[in-house]
C-alpha cells in the first residue's frame, strides 16, 4: 500500500510538472519545512508569534527570507503566502472567478454567520451584493445627526481632569451602539447602560467570545470541528424582528424585510455585516489614536486643519474635503490596519504572475484546491513600494498620491467591502469631535511600540492609554 501511495504521489507531481511547464511556469520558491506532510513546524511558528504579539514579524521573516511569494503547507495544503501586489491583483480582479471565498470562509465563519455575503461565492453572494450595496450608499450621507448623539455620549465619559483613559473600550461601545442601532433598528446603548438590557449589557462579551472561536476555528485549520459556537450568541441572532422606534431613516434590517420575507436570509446577512462592522471602525480609530498619542507633531497638524473649519456641521462632504484627515487615516490603515491579510481558495487552474524561478520573478502554476494568504500588511509597508521610510508614519506622503493595487485596505475588486465609505465618514467624524474637544493627547502606555492583539481583527494588546487635555 505505501509503494503505491508512493507511485501515486510521484505521477501527480510529475503530471502538475508538465502541465507547469506547459503553461510556461516555473517552479515556486518553497519554505524549507520540517515536517513535509501537515507542515506543523510553521504553524507552530505562528501560533508562538501571536502569542509574544508580533505576528506580522513572521511574515517579514518569510519574506525577506524567501520574496515576495513563498510556497508553504499548511494542514496538508499548498498556500502561498504573498506580498506582491500583481499576485494579489490576478486573485481579486484579473481571474477573479477562478477563486473563492466560500472553501474557507464558510467553514470557519457558518457556525456563527451563516450562508451570507462573507461566507458564500457565485449566485448567492451576488445576491447579497446587490441586496446591500445600496443601502450603504444611501446611509453614507444621511446618519451623521443621529452619529453624533452616540459620539457625544462617548465624548462624556473622557475625564475633564487629564487623567489617563483607555479609549479602546469607550470606541467599541460606541461603534457598538451605533452599528446595532443602524443594523437591527435597536441599539444596545452600551455607552447608557441604565436604560440597556441584561443581554444587550453583555453583548460585548458574548460577541468577543464568539470572535474567539471564530479565530481559533481558522488557526485550527483540520481541527476546527473541536471548536464550537457560542449557544447563547447564536440563539440571540436566529431571532429576527421588525426594528421600532429607530431614529435612523435607514436600518439595515428593516430594508431587508421589506425585499423579502425568509427570515433565515435576513438573520446571516444582518450577522455577516455585523461582524465586520462592530470592531473594525472601533479599532481603526484606536489605532490611529495610537499612533497621534507617539507623534504629536501630527497631532497639531490635524488640529489645525479641524480649527479651520470653524463650526462648520460635519456633512459627508465636508469630511472628505478634508485632505490632511485623509492622510492621516490612509496612514493608519497602512500600518495599523484592523485587518491584515485575507485567503482565498484557487477553484480551476490559474496562473499567478510572481513567485517561480530562482528570485521569484516567474510565474507559477496553481490548481485548485491551492490557497493564496494575501498579506496586505506586509505590501503596506513594502520599502519597494514606499519608499525607506515605508514603517514611519508620514501623512504628508498621500499629497497627491493615488490609491492603486499597493493599497486596499478594504479588500479590492469587486469584493471591495461595502462599507467602506461609511468607514472612513464614521472614523473622520469621531476624530474630528475629539480634536474639536481636546488640545493634547498624550501617551501613557510604557511600550512605544504595537504589540499585537488578534481575535479576527488586529488591536492594540496594550490598549489605548492615554491623557487628553480639553480645549
Amino acid at each position: 500500500m505505501g509503494l503505491f501511495t508512493s507511485a501515486i504521489i510521484f505521477l501527480v507531481s510529475t503530471l502538475f510538472r508538465l502541465s507547469a511547464r506547459n503553461a510556461g511556469c516555473f517552479t515556486p520558491i518553497a519554505y524549507r519545512h520540517k515536517d513535509f506532510v501537515l507542515g506543523l513546524d510553521l504553524f507552530m511558528k505562528r501560533i508562538e508569534s501571536m502569542k509574544l504579539g508580533n505576528s506580522l514579524a513572521l511574515d517579514k521573516y518569510l519574506f525577506d527570507t524567501y520574496g515576495k511569494t513563498v510556497q508553504t503547507n499548511f494542514w496538508g495544503k499548498k498556500q502561498y503566502v504573498t506580498k506582491d501586489p500583481l499576485n494579489i491583483q490576478t486573485v481579486c480582479a484579473t481571474y477573479v472567478d477562478r477563486f473563492g471565498s466560500a472553501p474557507k470562509n464558510n467553514a470557519i465563519g457558518r457556525p456563527l454567520l451563516g450562508d451570507g455575503i462573507m461566507t458564500t461565492d457565485g449566485a448567492q453572494w451576488k445576491r447579497s451584493r446587490q441586496i446591500l450595496n445600496p443601502v450603504f450608499a444611501r446611509a453614507q450621507i444621511s446618519e451623521l445627526s443621529t452619529f453624533e448623539l452616540h459620539v457625544g455620549q462617548m465624548l462624556s465619559k473622557i475625564p475633564i481632569d487629564s487623567t489617563i483613559v483607555d479609549l479602546q473600550p469607550l470606541l467599541k461601545m460606541l461603534f457598538l451602539d451605533s452599528n446595532t442601532e443602524f443594523i437591527f433598528g435597536k441599539s444596545a446603548n452600551s455607552l447608557a447602560p441604565g436604560t440597556s438590557s441584561l443581554f444587550d449589557r453583555r453583548l460585548p462579551e458574548v460577541f468577543d467570545e464568539a470572535l474567539r472561536g471564530t479565530r481559533k476555528r481558522m488557526i485550527m485549520g483540520k481541527l476546527r470541528f473541536l471548536s464550537g459556537g457560542n449557544k447563547e450568541y447564536l440563539a440571540k441572532c436566529a431571532e429576527v424582528e421588525e426594528p421600532e422606534g429607530s431614529p435612523y431613516n435607514y436600518v439595515l434590517l428593516k430594508a431587508l424585510t421589506r425585499i423579502t420575507d425568509d427570515r433565515k436570509f435576513i438573520r446571516n446577512e444582518l450577522m455577516n455585516v455585523f461582524f465586520p462592522a462592530r470592531d473594525t471602525s472601533a479599532i481603526l480609530t484606536g489605532n490611529i489614536i495610537f499612533l497621534l498619542a507617539r507623534h504629536p507633531n501630527v497631532w497639531n497638524t490635524l488640529r489645525e486643519e479641524v480649527i479651520s473649519i470653524g463650526n462648520q456641521k460635519l456633512t459627508f462632504e465636508l469630511l472628505k474635503s478634508m485632505k490632511y484627515m485623509h492622510g492621516v487615516i490612509s496612514e493608519g490603515l497602512r500600518l495599523l490596519n484592523p485587518v491584515s491579510r485575507s485567503w482565498k481558495t484557487c477553484l480551476e487552474p490559474c496562473v499567478l504572475p510572481h513567485g517561480g524561478g530562482s528570485d521569484g520573478s516567474e510565474q507559477i502554476l496553481l490548481q485548485p484546491g491551492d490557497e493564496v494568504d494575501m498579506v496586505f500588511s506586509s505590501m503596506h509597508v513594502d520599502p519597494d513600494i514606499w519608499g525607506d521610510d515605508a514603517g514611519e508614519f508620514r501623512p504628508e506622503r498621500w499629497s497627491g498620491l493615488k490609491h492603486s493595487w499597493n493599497f486596499i485596505p478594504f479588500f479590492g475588486g469587486r469584493r471591495i467591502y461595502p462599507a467602506q465609505q461609511n468607514v472612513l465618514t464614521d472614523v473622520s467624524y469621531v476624530l474630528v469631535r475629539l480634536l474639536q474637544q481636546f488640545v493634547t493627547c498624550e501617551n501613557f502606555d510604557q511600550c512605544m511600540e504595537y504589540v499585537e492583539e488578534f481575535g479576527f481583527t488586529k488591536e492594540s494588546r496594550n490598549e489605548i492609554k492615554v491623557a487628553l487635555t480639553r480645549a
